[in-house]
């Protein structure tokens, strides 16, 4: 029985990954695109040319996309989008089977996932033409989660891998499996597991840092001065910025801000994913927009918003019109003017663009 329900909702995921696929492709359609790349979506259609040569610091570890595009037969901006849009697909996929796991309803698991594809910062990668990595980020984030709590530690070690590759920030995942398998704060049988699962990831992403060269790390924020300075520049510059910082990370998870922290009393796993939400705040005094850096922990989010939502079936209908309504309202103001002013008139950036 346990076998054909994995099935069951495996069919229902790869359903649900479709219809995802083609919600994305069809509000993209209905939002003005990126003309062209400009700024760090530049970086990544360079490297695109050449995976493996000179290119700005940190974007040249991330070399899988990019790679996939260099050897795909069709144009660039074809197989950037074609890539952000399957990402999108699967990301949804794996979320609708991570949130039945905690108990959401199928109907309550659907919208959930459809809210992810839709939502602003996975459409502001389809809307850059794909030059972005993540949507392939949030795709490993929400598998990797699965494959924790689901005990299938072959099938996560091979998920990490593939994040090394992706996005040195998928690195986060090695301590929340610490965190979700530990039955105590030092747990041997946990960290000798952990440590074997996690060891490909580690040594990709150690040769991927000894390998390939880059330029202008001095010129990222965060990266030009001492370890304490530095922190202090970036957090300095988010301050001065705050109010656009905090509607960047509002519209990364709409309602489910007020939701999902209910689940923090009796929710094993989300009281567990503040480690991934620690590695997230921890993230923003290395870097500035902070919105980008908390869709990180999209699977904590979205699991425990579910949980709190499972038997709440007004609240449920609820939070995902309000999401809905977030989503309409987004892609609307992007194509009135967010595009043009947040994308196209933006200056350059303050490194190299290689």
């Amino acid at each position: 029985m346990t076998a054909t329900l994995r099935i069951s909702r495996s069919h229902g995921a790869v359903a649900v990954g479709a219809l995802a696929f083609v919600a994305i492709v069809i509000l993209d359609a209905l939002v003005r695109d990126e003309p062209t790349p400009r700024g760090d979506d530049l970086i990544y259609e360079r490297m695109a040319q050449d995976p493996f040569a000179t290119h700005t610091f940190p974007f040249a570890y991330r070399v899988l996309v990019p790679t996939i595009v260099h050897v795909l037969p069709f144009g660039h901006t074809f197989s950037f989008s074609l890539l952000a849009w399957l990402a999108t697909g699967i990301a949804a996929g794996f979320l609708y089977v991570l949130v039945q796991r905690v108990g959401a309803p199928p109907p309550l698991a659907l919208g959930l996932a459809l809210c992810l594809a839709l939502s602003p910062p996975l459409l502001i990668v389809s809307l850059r033409q794909g030059r972005n990595v993540d949507a392939a980020t949030v795709a490993v984030m929400v598998a990797a989660v699965l494959f924790m709590i689901d005990e299938r530690p072959r099938a996560l070690a091979v998920t990490l891998a593939i994040g090394a590759l992706t996005r040195e920030s998928a690195m986060f995942l090695i301590p929340l499996a610490y965190a979700i398998w530990a039955e105590r704060l030092i747990d041997a049988d946990a960290l000798r597991r952990v440590a074997i699962v996690s060891a490909p990831a580690i040594a990709i992403y150690l040769a991927l840092r000894l390998a390939i060269p880059t330029v202008g790390r001095e010129q990222v924020a965060g990266y030009g001065g001492s370890l304490l300075g530095g922190r202090v520049d970036v957090l300095r510059d988010g301050l001065d910025q705050i109010a656009t910082e905090l509607r960047r990370m509002f519209t990364v998870y709409g309602p489910l801000w007020f939701i999902a922290p209910l689940a923090l009393r009796n929710m094993r796993l989300a009281q567990r994913g503040l480690v991934l939400v620690a590695l997230c705040v921890v993230s923003m005094t290395f870097a500035l927009d902070w919105g980008r850096i908390i869709l990180l922990a999209a699977p904590i989010f979205y699991a425990a918003g579910a949980f709190v939502l499972r038997d709440e079936r007004r609240l449920s209908i609820t939070t995902l019109a309000a999401f809905a309504v977030l989503i309409v309202g987004y892609a609307g103001y992007m194509q009135h003017s967010g595009v043009r002013t947040g994308i196209i008139e933006t200056g350059p950036p303050p490194y190299p663009v290689r």
